[in-house]
């Protein structure tokens, strides 16, 4: 009981980015991306997988740098699966606007960590290897936060004039670095 009237304050604390207007040949959901040049990254912690005792489904919020909230990002993937792949495990994340409208969905296939098969094929490089097109960061959570949970924070920054689907392509790259190396097995 406690611990939903929480959660029901919390909620109404936090405020949405102002929806911006519709803009010719930006995909939908995607128009809140032309107006920024960084977001941050933030995992919200489950108590039951702080308490040790259950692997939950990976939950974050995406934000622009005042706070606001612009997405919320949500996991699907099978129980048996978090508990015998770990990290490594499948799953479709799925990113939803202020509304609840669907915005980009990942899919991500099981990989193993064998070294006989190709198991290593996310590269991602620019042409000529000068042009930086931004840069995402693991953020410190503070030191309870880091401490008793596997909450991860990162910040993405990038030029404000980057095409809105290669900033879309770096929040899909977020979740993938935390799950390759920050995701632990429960």
């Amino acid at each position: 009981m406690i611990l939903t009237m929480a959660f029901r304050n919390r909620q109404s604390l936090i405020q949405w980015m102002q929806t911006p207007g519709t803009i010719p040949n930006c995909p939908p959901g995607l128009e809140y991306l032309t107006q920024i040049n960084q977001l941050l990254v933030c995992q919200r912690f489950d108590l039951l997988e702080v308490l040790g005792c259950f692997a939950t489904s990976k939950k974050y919020e995406v934000m622009n740098n005042q706070g606001h909230r612009i997405y919320y990002a949500e996991e699907r993937s099978n129980c048996f699966l978090r508990y015998l792949c770990g990290p490594s495990r499948r799953f479709t994340m799925t990113i939803y606007d202020n509304v609840g409208r669907d915005v980009i969905t990942m899919h991500r296939t099981l990989r193993s960590s064998c070294c006989w098969r190709n198991c290593y094929v996310q590269k991602l490089l620019s042409l000529d290897e000068e042009i930086v097109l931004g840069k995402i960061s693991k953020k410190w959570a503070g030191f309870m936060r880091e401490l008793f949970t596997n909450a991860d924070k990162f910040g993405i920054q990038f030029p404000l004039n980057l095409d809105v689907k290669i900033k879309a392509l770096m929040l899909g790259a977020s979740f993938l670095i935390d799950y390759m190396y920050f995701e632990h097995w429960p």
